[in-house]
Order: structure tokens, then sequence, then C-alpha cells
């Protein structure tokens, strides 16, 4: 029969704190198989009073007496990696700023941004393979929302933004003559 060891005093003084702190179903139930093995409980019966496997139930036992309650803890997994975390919001509206026609390596004539596109300027220009997903989750991270894509007009020419000004300003007054 496997049961655990006797508990230290700090360690038999401490269980019920944080069986009563515990706010995750899964720290509970570990730590309850602690409390349940030192009142001299089988490992069946714990298994048949948590719904856990047997082999679980071992698995905590074995966990406590190698290394105490903190051993009994689950280890929480830091998840995947952050391909694109050091691209802030700043840099995102600067390229999402310009067509992509404007680079070379994307050989498009397309106007408007796709996560494609976006995936395979971050290939050509940043070495970075990531999946259109990815690129969507970080935008959404770092706080960068589109809404509807709007048609942008451009030119080569470098006094275009002046010549636009005025034709707007032209355009202003049309509406306002009688």
């Amino acid at each position: 029969m496997l049961f655990v060891r006797t508990l230290t005093p700090e360690e038999d003084k401490e269980l019920p704190q944080r069986l009563k702190a515990a706010t995750k179903t899964k720290v509970y139930i570990r730590l309850k198989t602690v409390e349940l093995s030192s009142q001299g409980k089988s490992v069946q019966e714990i298994a048949a009073l948590l719904g856990r496997h047997p082999n679980s139930i071992r698995s905590y036992i074995h966990r406590f007496n190698d290394g105490g309650l903190d051993a009994v803890m689950p280890r929480w997994g830091g998840g995947a990696t952050q391909k694109l975390q050091d691209l802030d919001k700043e840099y995102w509206e600067d390229l999402l700023s310009r067509p992509p026609s404007q680079f070379e390596k994307l050989s498009t004539q397309s106007r408007r941004w796709t996560y494609p596109l976006l995936q395979q300027y971050l290939w050509a220009y940043e070495g970075r393979k990531v999946h259109p997903n990815t690129i969507w989750f970080h935008l959404r991270r770092v706080g960068y929302t589109s809404g509807r894509s709007k048609l942008s007009v451009t030119s080569p020419d470098p006094e275009y933004r002046s010549k636009r000004a005025r034709v707007e300003a032209l355009e202003k007054k049309a509406w306002r003559a009688p």
C-alpha cells in the first residue's frame, strides 16, 4: 500500500491553509490527495472520492513524498514563445500606412494589406516565418485594430500631397459657392 510520508509540523499546519485558499480545482485535488492519504485512505479510495485515475493519485503521492507540498503543485507551462513581441503598435501603424506595392521583395501590385502579404513581408524583410493567425493575434495584442480597408490613392509624384491638398481645397470652395 502506498501512503504519503508523515507530515512535518509545518506541512501539517500549512496543508489546511492551502486547501482553504485553493481556487483552482487541480490544486485542490492534489492537496486533498495528500490530506486523505495522511488520514490512512488507500489509493483506490482516494481515486473514487476525487474522481481521478489511481495512477494520478499515485503520482501525486510520490511527488509529495519526494518534494513536499510545493512538488505537488501543478507546473504551469509558459506557453509558446511570442515570435513578434518586439514589434510594437507604432511599427505596425508605420508599415500598414504604406501600400504593399512599395515593397520590392513582395512583387505585388496590391494596394491593400492582407495577412498572407504581411506574412510574406515578415519573411522577406524581417526573416521571420510566422502563420497569418500569429500576425492577427499579435496585432490584437498590441492594440492595433483595423476596420474595413479603404482604398488610398497615392502617386510617385513628389509634389502629390500639395497638389492633392489644393484640389481638395478647391472642391470645398465649389461646395460653398452659391
